[in-house]
């Protein structure tokens, strides 16, 4: 019989090679489904075992998340190096393969059905945005929105520090959590991922994770713009 471990205070649960994850039964089938496509593209993710309404069960990637709390200060560099590249290779796969989109068109829309009814977080939102109203997040978006042609990529969606796993060496291990995964802007992962690294770690790591990726300097346009999106979501 399969003993099971809850993992933090997520529906999540870990056996010794296995992960069960339970939720919104939408929400499970997106992330069975872009696992299966990534697996197909041979990117390291998850293998999906299983996968019934609200219930899924993954193989184990090798690896721990970058934020695992064994790593030590002094390898947050090679981390976010690790992770700028998980990013660039992972935005090296042909959007024309890819099925899921997320580009601005479909998300602003998302963005702005999900102001409509309420779904906003008000209470946790960027510094430089508290105690903004929805009004002011929607009327700050269409105003930031970009006019040039999105850089697309296939793009992660939420590359915060414990979706990217990295081997015992610190070297790329692959990605978890892709439910947001699509194609979009390279900028709406290099935003949150650096805002994230920023947030734990520090400046100078989010610029070794940008130089890791092979782009030392990206749009700061568009980097406060897709910050401001995922503030939606």
């Amino acid at each position: 019989m399969t003993e099971w471990h809850r993992v933090t205070n997520a529906q999540v649960w870990r056996s010794a090679d296995t992960y069960r994850k339970q939720g919104d039964p939408d929400e499970i089938a997106t992330e069975a489904t872009r696992l299966a496509w990534l697996t197909s593209q041979n990117f390291p993710c998850p293998e999906v075992l299983s996968h019934t309404p609200g219930e899924l069960i993954t193989r184990a990637l090798p690896g721990r998340p970058a934020n695992d709390n064994n790593w030590q200060v002094t390898q947050r560099p090679t981390l976010a190096a690790a992770i700028g590249a998980v990013l660039r290779d992972l935005h090296q796969l042909p959007v024309a393969h890819c099925p899921f989109d997320h580009r601005l068109t479909k998300t602003i829309a998302r963005a702005e059905a999900n102001a409509n009814t309420g779904q906003l977080d008000l209470t946790d939102l960027d510094g430089a945005r508290t105690g903004w109203s929805t009004e002011r997040l929607l009327a700050e978006l269409h105003a930031t929105r970009p006019n040039d042609p999105e850089d697309l990529v296939v793009g992660h969606g939420d590359p915060c520090l414990p979706n990217i796993l990295v081997t015992e060496d610190a070297e790329p291990a692959g990605v978890v959590d892709v439910s947001r995964l699509g194609v979009a802007d390279r900028h709406n992962d290099l935003a949150i991922a650096t805002r994230n690294t920023t947030a734990n770690w520090s400046k100078t790591d989010a610029g070794h994770l940008l130089t890791a990726y092979g782009l030392p300097h990206p749009d700061p346009r568009k980097i406060t713009f897709y910050r401001l999106l995922d503030e939606f979501f």
